[in-house]
């Protein structure tokens, strides 16, 4: 576990008075319909929404561990029912036929050497790509979720984490687009880190279930609700599954069905690599249970992990 040194949670403060038309207010409580018109897509911390979490399902999120902003437009990792491949998040929002996306990424685009200004034009061209996909959709995009004070990756800061927030609200009210400031709500105004409880101890990156209760809490009280004028809406097929960027030991890689015919997407360069795991030793049965370990070889951005494996027997009497 790493901490930064030199942190001034003062120095990003995002002035919300100079964005009031941009920023999401705070409203009433729009419910449980407003969460299900909307689609989530991010990467691990959404994938936990559903995945570990049941504050979504597959039917209104979209998630891939490991995945950045700029990878937006072009990283097929979509599986739907009747489709042979992966499709891009946007060729899925045209199939799925949201009201509204609230797109929360940027933990996995945190680089010394990647500006904040740079982030926000890559990340804003991976949004046009979504409205021009499907252009009735309404556009909000998620602040960045704090870090733990400690963490485990010493890539990323909590200083150009807010240097990047902030770009994304610039970001958006040049494209009229809305902010959903949620990071005021995780975040301790003492420390600028993370809320107690709101990190997972094993990493100070990933959102805890506590933190989840506050995220949606937030989202439903800072709702953006337009005239809905989505053409009529076609038959929507099953969101069954999601290609990971990278396997992380607190998101399970998401089961996926044999494609027909997949097609390869293009390499992303600034992606964390795929860890490649040694081959797993044979499985151990035991009365009722089938149990192996995975070991995960570390790589030069990721630490080491091994996954144990517990599978009941369908036999089992």
């Amino acid at each position: 576990m790493v901490m930064e040194s030199g942190y001034n949670k003062d120095q990003n403060t995002i002035d919300t008075a100079q964005y009031t038309t941009t920023i999401l207010e705070e409203s009433p409580d729009a419910g449980q319909s407003y969460l299900d018109e909307t689609l989530f897509l991010g990467d691990s911390n959404i994938a936990r929404m559903y995945r570990m979490f049941d504050y979504c399902t597959y039917d209104n999120a979209i998630g891939s561990v490991g995945m950045s902003a700029q990878s937006l437009a072009s990283y097929a990792c979509v599986q739907f029912k009747g489709y042979s491949g992966y499709k891009t998040m946007p060729e899925a929002v045209a199939l799925m036929q949201p009201r509204r996306v609230i797109l929360t990424f940027g933990t996995n685009d945190l680089d010394p050497g990647y500006s904040a200004s740079s982030f926000a034009e890559n990340y804003a061209a991976g949004i046009r790509a979504i409205v021009q996909a499907y252009p009735s959709v309404d556009i909000i995009v998620n602040a960045i979720p704090p870090l733990g004070q400690q963490h485990s990756n010493s890539r990323l800061t909590q200083s150009q984490l807010d240097e990047y927030n902030k770009a994304l609200v610039e970001m958006c009210q040049e494209n009229d687009w809305k902010f959903l400031n949620s990071a005021e709500v995780l975040r301790d105004s003492a420390t600028g880190y993370a809320r107690s409880g709101y990190v997972e101890s094993s990493d100070g990156i990933h959102l805890t279930s506590a933190a989840m209760d506050a995220l949606f809490d937030y989202i439903r009280t800072h709702s953006y609700i337009t005239e809905d004028d989505r053409p009529a809406l076609t038959t929507v097929p099953a969101h069954t599954g999601d290609k990971d960027v990278s396997v992380m030991p607190t998101v399970a890689a998401t089961p996926q069905p044999t494609p027909q015919q997949e097609s390869t997407p293009e390499p992303d360069p600034t992606a964390t690599p795929t860890p490649t795991p040694t081959p797993s030793p044979t499985p151990t049965a035991t009365p009722g249970l089938t149990y192996w370990e995975e070991v995960i070889q570390p790589t030069c951005t990721e630490q080491g992990y091994t996954i144990f494996h517990c599978n009941e027997d369908p036999e089992k009497d």
